[in-house]
């Protein structure tokens, strides 16, 4: 049994994917809804899946998979408590950061954590109601818990690769994290704001600063690499122009954001390595300053 702790938009897409897969799917949600449906473009399906809102009814599971947003990580203590046992095989962490060992640690234990980069555009629309936009990947480090979980998955729409040098794919992520998600939560709009020439010069600088820090944590990302990243954003605003990020989403059903992952990571991370980060700064100021949409 796979259990699914948070059934968000990640979470959601996630487990209908597995039982797609042929998997055991139970999930731990705050919110009560009846049953998980997800939406794509060939319509709307009801998930088999169990869902709980009491960690109590939770039973140790084969493989935990954590979609709650970062900031919510203390706030599922108590499903993971439930969810991990001795037979469990990792903790599945599907959340945005690059700081997932040192956020799960309390509360785990001896249970291995696995995190995953997560390439999945989807949205919630209500409690228990997911529409998928675009994308449908997931990365993992090469290791044999890593490949282990992308066999769950095989025979889904999701395509989950293995990647050698994941401390590089896991700071990429960050890189167009801290620029698309703060630049579409602070304007209120999509990714189509990333076509704004004014825009895109001023993502390519908050790259930069976020690689400087990713290169002196190890990363291998060359500088130059910034506006590549932000031309591709740019690319797929053409492509997708509905298409927000979860920072968007969450500012405009008046939900906490988390910027303190993503943003604060870059400016915290810079700190300890002497690296100036001053527009990142700026954005966590203002994210933090800002209001509901």
């Amino acid at each position: 049994m796979i259990a699914i702790i948070g059934a968000g938009s990640i979470g959601g897409y996630v487990a209908w994917q597995l039982v797609r897969a042929g998997q055991s799917v139970v999930l731990g949600v705050h919110r009560p809804f009846e049953q998980l449906v997800v939406e794509d473009e060939s319509g709307a399906h009801a998930v088999a899946a169990r869902v709980l809102t009491d960690p109590s009814a939770l039973a140790p599971a084969d493989w935990v998979v954590l979609a709650t947003k970062a900031h919510q990580t203390p706030a599922a203590a108590g499903w993971l408590a439930a969810a991990c046992g001795s037979q469990t095989r990792a903790v599945v962490v599907l959340q945005n950061g690059v700081e997932h060992a040192e956020r799960l640690a309390p509360f785990v234990g001896a249970t291995p954590t696995l995190p995953a980069v997560v390439s999945i555009g989807a949205e919630v629309l209500s409690p228990g109601r997911i529409r998928h936009h675009a994308y449908s990947n997931l990365e993992v480090p090469d290791v044999e818990l890593g490949r282990a979980f992308a066999a769950l998955l095989t025979g889904s729409a999701i395509s989950v690769t293995a990647v050698p040098d994941f401390r590089s794919t896991l700071w990429r992520k960050l890189i167009s994290n801290v620029t698309a998600s703060p630049i579409t939560a602070l304007t209120g709009r999509r990714i189509e704001v990333m076509a704004d020439p004014a825009v895109r010069e001023l993502a390519v600088e908050l790259a930069r600063e976020c690689i400087a820090v990713a290169r002196a944590e190890g990363a291998a990302i060359a500088l130059e690499a910034a506006r590549d990243f932000v031309d591709g954003m740019a690319k797929n605003a053409a492509a997708w122009p509905p298409f927000g990020s979860s920072m968007l989403y969450d500012r405009i059903a008046g939900r906490e954001t988390e910027h303190e992952a993503l943003t604060g990571a870059v400016v915290r991370i810079g700190a300890r390595h002497g690296i100036p980060t001053p527009l990142n700064a700026a954005m966590l100021s203002l994210l933090r300053a800002a209001a509901p949409l």
